[in-house]
């Protein structure tokens, strides 16, 4: 490396004290006596990806450690009673077999088949090994109708 450069050509600059360099040189003579080269891109890529997929472990340890002992939550339909404005009434019994209390997401459902207009709930914290019964009021289908008697209602919370 060379302690003089022309500046008038093409040239890059040192990193740490803005001097000039030679092209593709990041450090000066100074900032590097021992002319050191700087990581490969391949090096350098490395440790990105690296340092990623650490980060990926890392969140998923913290997510098993944050949801341990949560769930399952087997649930019941004990009662369905139609509303005045179409709508229902629904009586559900949700239990935490989990080791500590938490609340449940539970989905009430036309004909036992996910749909995107099922009626999505959550409940309270439910203790630990305890069953509790919620009673629900699910609004009438956005068209106003209500739901023909002969569809079964279904129920699963996680």
């Amino acid at each position: 490396m060379s302690a003089t450069v022309d500046l008038t050509q093409p040239h890059d600059s040192c990193i740490r004290c803005g001097r000039p360099t030679p092209l593709g040189v990041a450090l000066c003579e100074r900032d590097n006596p021992a002319h050191i080269k700087g990581p490969s891109p391949t090096q350098v890529h490395g440790t990105i990806l690296f340092g990623v997929l650490g980060g990926f472990v890392v969140l998923l340890l913290l997510l098993r450690l944050a949801s341990a002992g949560i769930g399952p939550f087997p649930s019941a339909l004990n009662a369905v009673a139609t509303r005045g404005d179409g709508g229902l009434e629904v009586v559900v019994s949700v239990t935490n077999n989990g080791s500590r209390a938490s609340g449940a997401s539970c989905r009430v459902t036309a004909a036992g088949m996910p749909d995107f207009r099922d009626y999505v709930f959550f409940t309270p914290a439910i203790p630990a090994g305890t069953t509790q019964s919620f009673t629900q009021a699910v609004p009438p289908l956005p068209s106003g109708q209500a739901l023909p008697a002969s569809v079964t209602l279904a129920v699963r919370c996680n």
